[in-house]
């Protein structure tokens, strides 16, 4: 795992993320090809919608199955603090706040860098 240090602060867009199980099926609609949302497809479940990274659906159509445990949980981050690294996907980090590792979320990797 690596580690990385914030160095512009953020707060998350999302009040409310998307939750997503492995078999679930979702209605896909725009995919990103710009900016920091390259490589992520919104998607509408029952009860939610959001940005899902394209690499965990199986796409057919407006439909997707859902192929492993999501959360969109995204974190609001300060300058300086350290976020550990569980994975990088699609120009994003997920993993922990290094003071709070019971807690998981995703970081724009272009407001960190490698420590």
């Amino acid at each position: 795992m690596s580690n990385y240090r914030v160095i512009r602060t953020r707060k998350a867009d999302l009040d409310n993320p998307i939750i997503l199980h492995k078999g679930e099926k979702v209605i896909c609609g725009e995919e990103s090809s710009e900016g920091d949302w390259i490589d992520w497809i919104f998607c509408k479940s029952d009860n939610n919608e959001g940005w899902v990274p394209k690499q965990i659906i199986n796409r057919s159509g407006d439909i997707g199955l859902i192929l492993e445990e999501y959360n969109a949980r995204e974190f609001d981050i300060d300058v300086g603090e350290i976020i550990i690294m569980d994975k990088v996907l699609n120009g994003w980090v997920w993993g922990n706040k290094k003071d709070d590792p019971s807690i998981k979320g995703w970081v724009p990797l272009n407001h960190l860098e490698e420590v």
